[in-house]
């Protein structure tokens, strides 16, 4: 009897959960190599930037030759609130979604969700799968919104209460900032959009750089 117990219950934990969130340890999102982010950046430098109004929301970034959305871009919509990020053809690549209640950080099929009440994450989504997150990273890492006394503003993901992972600095002359942080620093490749003439700048920054 003992044994026909036993075998159940390691059956019960190999078995794929399909209803309930499975926990295990997973990437958040997946990790872009540089030279993938390079080549993406080589193509988009220097593509034109600028507002364009549609069913969908607003949109203001880079645009294409062809004047397909494509680069570094921000939208506005009221399916999905606010996306941050790089886009293809049109579609987010890989950015920052912030609805009114969920912030989603990575591609369509693979990120990570954050409550915007709490600050934690509260899954990660993978392959149509949706995994709690560990432990560990449920400990350190939250989405916070973290204001300073000159008027600027970091909304964005957080390790141990430092700026690390990917966000967004607004700075209080109304210009923003969206990229990958490390230890607190603005790091690897990023955009700064300027309100004033509606202009993307694409930035790297590595170890040694210092911020804005």
């Amino acid at each position: 009897m003992k044994k026909f117990v036993l075998i159940i219950a390691v059956c019960s934990v190999l078995l794929p959960l399909d209803v309930h969130a499975q926990f295990v340890r997973l990437e958040k999102y997946p990790d872009i190599p540089v030279e993938f982010e390079a080549a993406f950046v080589d193509q988009v430098t220097n593509y034109v930037s600028g507002v364009v109004k549609s069913l969908y929301g607003q949109y203001f970034g880079q645009l294409s030759p062809e004047g397909n959305i494509y680069g570094y871009g921000s939208f506005y919509t009221d399916m999905d609130g606010e996306v941050y990020g790089l886009y293809r053809n049109g579609d987010l690549a890989f950015g920052i979604k912030k609805g009114a209640e969920i912030a989603k950080v990575g591609t369509n099929e693979h990120y990570v969700a954050y409550d915007l009440r709490t600050g934690y994450p509260v899954y990660i989504m993978k392959n149509n799968q949706k995994y709690n997150p560990s432990t560990d990273m449920r400990e350190k890492n939250k989405f916070m919104v973290m204001t300073y006394p000159n008027g600027d503003k970091y909304v964005g993901e957080t390790c141990d209460n430092k700026r690390e992972g990917y966000g967004l600095y607004f700075y209080s002359n109304g210009n923003f900032y969206y990229g990958k942080y490390k230890d607190n620093k603005q790091f690897g490749y990023g955009a700064l959009f300027k309100q004033e003439n509606n202009n993307v700048t694409i930035q790297y920054w590595d170890e040694s750089s210092d911020e804005d």
